[in-house]
């Protein structure tokens, strides 16, 4: 179990402080007692500004984690393992194969397989939940339980648009702390109630505490939203930080349902667990 969990929002689409930079992306520094790792880069075109501007120390990471393999989670994959050196890299196996929005351009990843494996000491690439380190789970595939949860959106495997890709690369970072399960999403195109459910299966004895990053509830309807808030409150989470890919709409109906939970999460935000350990 983690007795001090710090999580630093290094690329967002906003920017929380001044001399950081924004774009569509999401990359976190993960600190978990002793152990440091990266999940997700964004695009790669401010993860290395953020990171200097920040003074984060990117040699002291263990490992890199992608949670799915879309160009603005996977892009700065490069830039990562030059400021890491060779660590593991842990990811789906289908995270680096061709991705195409509904307008058929290609929103995988710009690095291939064949460029990040010589950079690694390990490319773990795995469909079943993965033990990182002590206190630290990967999901694996998570079982789409919810017809009302989408993938957020039509995508495809093929530039003509004629094979849908329905993400199965997409995987969640859980945390146990001594507060309880910290869960880590990078767009969660699972659905963020199929994502929890599949986490309470593997870790039922453990309480969900809070929740962070990307939802993909932007293009989803009310119906979508109520269902969504619904389980969240009834999971008791204490502590919700959506951004990214979210959505506006469902960002403000959150932070209006839950306003003590809502945490903001621009690049620059560090997120402590316990609370009480911010700033140490």
């Amino acid at each position: 179990m983690i007795r001090q969990l710090r999580i630093t929002q290094i690329v967002e689409n906003a920017a929380g402080a001044p001399g950081l930079l924004g774009e569509h992306g999401a990359a976190f520094l993960v600190e978990a007692d002793d152990r440091r790792l990266l999940f997700d880069t964004g695009q790669g075109m401010v993860l290395r500004h953020n990171v200097e501007r920040l003074g984060l120390a990117l040699d002291r990471v263990d490992s890199i984690v992608l949670s799915h393999g879309h160009y603005d989670h996977s892009g700065g994959l490069l830039d990562a393992l030059d400021m890491t050196g060779a660590v593991d890299l842990y990811l789906h196996p289908e995270a680096l194969a061709p991705k195409y929005n509904r307008n058929g351009r290609e929103i995988g990843s710009p690095v291939a397989e064949e460029t990040l494996r010589p950079l690694c000491r390990r490319l773990v690439a795995s469909r079943e939940p993965v033990g990182i380190a002590p206190g630290l789970l990967l999901t694996g595939e998570i079982p789409r339980r919810h017809d009302i949860e989408d993938t957020g959106g039509p995508f495809y495997s093929d530039p003509e648009c004629t094979r849908t890709d329905w993400l199965p690369d997409d995987q969640a970072l859980v945390a146990d702390t001594v507060e309880g399960l910290v869960v880590l999403l990078g767009c969660g195109h699972s659905g963020l109630v199929n994502t929890l459910d599949w986490i309470r299966h593997l870790l039922p004895s453990r309480p969900l505490h809070a929740v962070l990053g990307g939802m993909h509830l932007l293009r989803a309807d009310q119906d979508r939203l109520h269902f969504t808030a619904d389980a969240l409150a009834e999971l008791g989470v204490a502590y919700l930080a959506p951004n990214h890919c979210t959505g506006l709409a469902a960002i403000c109906q959150l932070r209006q349902r839950f306003p003590s939970q809502f945490r903001e999460s621009p690049a620059g935000t560090v997120h402590s667990f316990p609370e009480s350990a911010a700033g140490g």
